[in-house]
């Protein structure tokens, strides 16, 4: 069947390159070694990204969150910036901004000991939802107090990564990664309104099922939710070669898409 299509040069779109929004990376503490910002800066001359998500903003190698007992038996609690601020003063100086992903949980912070690849990111709920409330809030503010609220406040916020995933999440529990969001929403909103929130951050197989019930318990506990984000991986599993996994693209052809594609 001919079909024929006609071309009007005088019209005119806008074209959003949403491939060039936000490229990921390993984890946080690794923007403090030299050899890594040497190679964003590469990237960024040649691909040129707005944004950059990486895990373990909370995790130990980064020493933001200190807790100790005084010789009385009190707990007392600190914050450390001094990581943070290198990673993100160099991550602006390269002309990309933080896409926050709130995760994982500091050990001492954390309800249990499951962690997630070798340098050990903890993934079990908080054993103090007060505490971690606190965390995010100390860290958005120091955040604003450093870059100023205009500019911080334009940084994506994310609360945690695939939670879907045994391994990322603890029994990758629903309903518990539902409360975690509802309070890191709320700490979040408290500090500045402007912010945009949003998850669940989900990826392979329970998609449809968890963005549909993410939802729905946004919907029942009138969360307006500021952006939903789905992880979508182009690549069958891998081949593991002793300790290595090598992993190949999909065909072209195949559809992937469940449906829910594309949702930022």
């Amino acid at each position: 069947m001919k079909k024929e299509v006609a071309l009007n040069t005088e019209n005119r779109v806008d074209f959003h390159n949403n491939a060039a929004f936000c490229v990921g990376t390993g984890r946080m503490g690794l923007a403090l070694q030299q050899e890594y910002m040497d190679q964003l800066r590469y990237v960024q001359s040649e691909c040129a990204f707005s944004h950059i998500r990486g895990h373990g903003l909370f995790s130990d190698d980064m020493a933001i969150f200190q807790c100790w007992k005084n010789e009385d038996g009190t707990e007392r609690i600190s914050y450390n910036f001094t990581y943070l601020d290198r990673v993100f003063d160099a991550y602006l100086a390269a002309g990309i901004k933080p896409f926050l992903e709130l995760g994982f949980m500091p050990q001492k912070m954390a309800s249990g000991t499951q962690t997630i690849f070798y340098w050990k990111g903890n993934t079990a709920p908080p054993k103090s939802y007060e505490g971690w409330r606190a965390l995010v809030q100390a860290t958005l503010r120091h955040l604003m107090e450093r870059y100023g609220a205009d500019e911080v406040v334009t940084w994506p916020v994310e609360v945690w990564n695939e939670p879907n995933l045994r391994g990322f999440w603890e029994n990758a529990d629903m309903q518990e990664y539902f409360r975690l969001f509802k309070e890191t929403f709320e700490a979040v909103k408290e500090v500045d309104s402007r912010f945009r929130v949003g998850g669940p951050a989900v990826c392979g197989g329970s998609d449809r099922i968890w963005i549909r019930s993410f939802m729905e318990f946004c919907k029942e506990n009138k969360i307006p939710v500021d952006f939903v984000t789905r992880h979508h991986y182009a690549t069958e599993l891998p081949d593991y070669v002793g300790h290595y996994g090598y992993v190949k693209l999909h065909d072209q052809e195949t559809n992937q898409d469940d449906g829910f594609t594309g949702l930022q």
